[in-house]
């Protein structure tokens, strides 16, 4: 009968360390994370820093629904910026082979043609995922990427952390 109150002390002691494995060993632990966008380590450099933050999509060569809807996602998270999108610009890594429009043209569809193409150096390029949106900072650090899922509403939530995160960089940042 006296061992029960021992039991349950052990158990006062042992419980949390193994609650503190399952979380650590599930990936279930954030850390002090505020970013919503995959950090890239180490960060990929341009060999000509642009001198302003930037929002470099990677399109792959047929751009069908998910690219045409992340390239809306895209303007309307520079939209939101207001008058920190100055310092924000908008470019695409190689213009697509083939756009497909939606079947419908909404006003969610973007003219890519107006877009402006960033050319980067080959190995940059040969680097990058196609259909990702990457952040390039002042310095030409290309160091976070987002992808917009195919799934509208999870493609807003990632739009939501992309700008939360932009405003975040503007207004700690003092450059670009």
């Amino acid at each position: 009968m006296q061992k029960k109150p021992l039991f349950i002390i052990m158990g006062l002691f042992i419980a949390p360390i193994l609650i503190a494995k399952l979380v650590l060993v599930n990936d279930w632990y954030q850390g002090a994370k505020t970013n919503t966008g995959k950090l890239l380590s180490p960060p990929l450099t341009m060999s000509q820093p642009p001198q302003a933050w930037l929002l470099l999509y990677n399109p792959s060569d047929r751009c069908a629904q998910q690219c045409q809807q992340s390239l809306w996602q895209i303007q309307q998270v520079h939209t939101l910026l207001a008058a920190e999108g100055t310092r924000v610009q908008r470019y695409l890594t190689k213009y697509p082979v083939t756009v497909i429009p939606p079947a419908n043209l909404s006003r969610e569809h973007v003219e890519i043609s107006a877009l402006e193409k960033l050319q980067l150096s080959e190995i940059n390029q040969n680097q990058l995922s196609t259909d990702i949106l990457y952040l390039v900072d002042p310095h030409g650090n290309i160091f976070m990427r987002y992808q917009y899922p195919a799934d509208r509403a999870a493609a807003i939530k990632v739009s939501a952390g992309l700008l939360k995160d932009l405003k975040r960089l503007l207004k700690i940042s003092k450059i670009g």
